[in-house]
Order: C-alpha cells, then sequence, then structure tokens
C-alpha cells in the first residue's frame, strides 16, 4: 500500500508539472521578428522539463519494483519489446496522420494539454522500451530495481543526445 501511494505521488508530480507549464507558458509574451520567426524557449529549460517527467515515471516503475507481487514478473515482458516497437510505429503514424490531415492540430490549439499527453506518452513508451530490453537482457541477473536505474540512465542518454547533439 505504501509503494501505491508513493506511485501516485509520483503520478500528482507529473501532473504539477504540466499544470506549472500551461501556467507558464499562458503567462510568456513571446515576440514575432519581421521574418515571421519566434524566439525559441530555453532548451535548457526544456530539458530540465523532459527531466522531470523521466524521473517521475522512474519513480513509479522503482516503487512498483519494491511491491511483493510487481508487474515485472509476469511473461508478457519477454515480448513487451516487439509489442513496444508495433505500439511506437502505430503511435508515431497516427501521431503524424493526426495531425497533417486528422483534427489533431485543432484540438491541441484548443486544448494544449493534449501536447503534453502527447509528450508524457512517447516519453513512457521510449522508457517503457529501454527497460524491456534490459529486463530481457538480464533475465535474473540482477534485481528489477537495479535494471529499473540503468533503464532510467540509459533513457536519459539518449535523451539528451537527441536533444543538445541533433
Amino acid at each position: 500500500m505504501k509503494w501505491s501511494i508513493l506511485q501516485f505521488l509520483a503520478v500528482s508530480l507529473i501532473i504539477i508539472v504540466m499544470w506549472t507549464l500551461e501556467i507558464v507558458s499562458e503567462n510568456l509574451n513571446i515576440q514575432t521578428s519581421s521574418g515571421g520567426w519566434t524566439a525559441v524557449n530555453s532548451p535548457l529549460l526544456t530539458f530540465l522539463m523532459i527531466v522531470l517527467i523521466m524521473t517521475s515515471i522512474y519513480l513509479i516503475f522503482v516503487f512498483e519494483a519494491k511491491k511483493e507481487k510487481p508487474i515485472f514478473r509476469y511473461s508478457i515482458w519477454s515480448r513487451m519489446p516487439s509489442i513496444l516497437v508495433g505500439a511506437g510505429v502505430l503511435s508515431v503514424i497516427l501521431f503524424i496522420m493526426g495531425g497533417t490531415i486528422g483534427p489533431l492540430m485543432e484540438w491541441v490549439s484548443q486544448w494544449r494539454f493534449l501536447l503534453y499527453v502527447f509528450l508524457i506518452y512517447f516519453l513512457l513508451l521510449i522508457f517503457l522500451f529501454i527497460f524491456s530490453i534490459e529486463l530481457k537482457r538480464q533475465k535474473g541477473s540482477q534485481t528489477v530495481e537495479k535494471t529499473v536505474h540503468i533503464s532510467f540512465v540509459w533513457t536519459l542518454v539518449l535523451l539528451f543526445a537527441l536533444f543538445f547533439l541533433l
């Protein structure tokens, strides 16, 4: 029960971060230049927000690993990397199609929080994919908690490389 409460608090942290981001972004007044380009928000603050979301996801997984019967013991985790690749490819295709020919852009302009939901969803997919590969690779040679820690580090390294090097 204690770990479930802590997981709930980690989910609450994600909601608070997104709510704070929404409040702060409403108060920003970004001026457009003569060429039509707008100023870019600080990449460091954007990366910090992504790290906060990833840390919350990491905490949810750590607290799940500490439970007596964690969900990581089920046999589906051996097939999870291929399931997540399929779900990820399908999600990207649907996201692009929804943004180009579907109503997604209208929805996001009306309800901006949907953009944050999509961000959290794709970050969760990335973390789950790395975690499932690491869990399958370790297969009982280390604790699930250590696998969560390793997955968190690899996810942050991947996001850092994608964010700052591209």
